[in-house]
């Protein structure tokens, strides 16, 4: 069953390798959007001496870490879910051999080896521009990576949650904007969490969102006590289990319901 997810995995990203391009539209995309958040909290800093409690470089080096690993908070399987559900296809991937579940996190697989890549490249591009900071020690790093891997399940079944809305209505569009813009606030990827209220940063502590970028992010730049990282990693466990078992009953009650359009 792994080596099936693998190689769907593999088979979304030869989808990406297609045309090359994908791969120099989306690194360049990102690096526009690391030398405008930068150029925007250089600002600040210059004027204000103050950059959310942030060095300069550490904030320059949060803006770069941000955008190499948002792809893998906010890319997924969303869009592929909605197009499978309106022509059809939907009908197929119900009779796998597979189980629906497993089918879609194998593709999302592919999705987070092309970000990977996209990431990587970003992140190497603009270490020639801007001086970065490295993480102290070896294990903040391999931290670091872990929440991030941990983050996995978490943003998977959140997509599973929305694309099942598509069973419902066709149409996923509305709800992935939706979902987008709550990661992108409640991650720390506009703004980190501690330029928000204090009513806001409560709220963040309980939601699964922060662990996607901007715990990891802390942990590289040596922000993160050692043991808080324990309670962390438990707390995106808890959350991965809640997360699963909601999409579970969601898929569960809408496959009852679907009304195939094609196929």
């Amino acid at each position: 069953m792994v080596q099936t997810m693998i190689a769907l995995g593999k088979m979304q990203l030869k989808r990406y390798n297609i045309y090359k391009s994908n791969f120099y539209l989306f690194t360049f995309n990102r690096i526009i959007e690391v030398v405008v958040y930068i150029f925007v909290w250089q600002a600040i800093y210059y004027q204000t001496g103050n950059a959310g409690g942030f060095t300069i470089e550490e904030m320059t080096t949060y803006y770069i870490l941000v955008i190499t690993f948002s792809s893998f908070a906010l890319w997924g399987i969303n869009e592929d879910m909605a197009h499978s559900i309106r022509n059809g296809q939907i009908n197929r991937e119900l009779l796998n051999p597979i189980s629906y579940f497993k089918y879609y996190f194998g593709v999302n697989l592919g999705e987070l080896a092309f970000a990977t890549v996209v990431g990587f490249a970003t992140f190497i591009i603009c270490s020639f521009f801007w001086q970065l900071v490295l993480p102290v020690n070896l294990l903040d790093f391999i931290l670091c990576i872990f929440v991030m891997i941990l983050g996995v399940p978490i943003t998977f079944f959140i997509q599973m949650i929305v694309g099942t809305v598509g069973f419902y209505t066709n149409s996923i569009w509305g709800m992935q904007i939706l979902r987008k813009a709550i990661i992108q606030i409640f991650s720390g990827i506009i703004a980190p969490i501690t330029l928000f209220p204090l009513w806001f940063q409560e709220i963040s502590k309980w939601l699964p969102f922060k662990e996607l970028i901007y715990t990891p992010v802390n942990i590289w730049l040596g922000n993160v006590e050692m043991n808080e990282i324990f309670f962390i990693i438990i707390k995106q466990i808890i959350w991965g289990i809640i997360l699963y078992f909601i999409a579970r009953i969601f898929f569960n009650h809408a496959v009852k319901n679907i009304t195939i359009n094609g196929g």
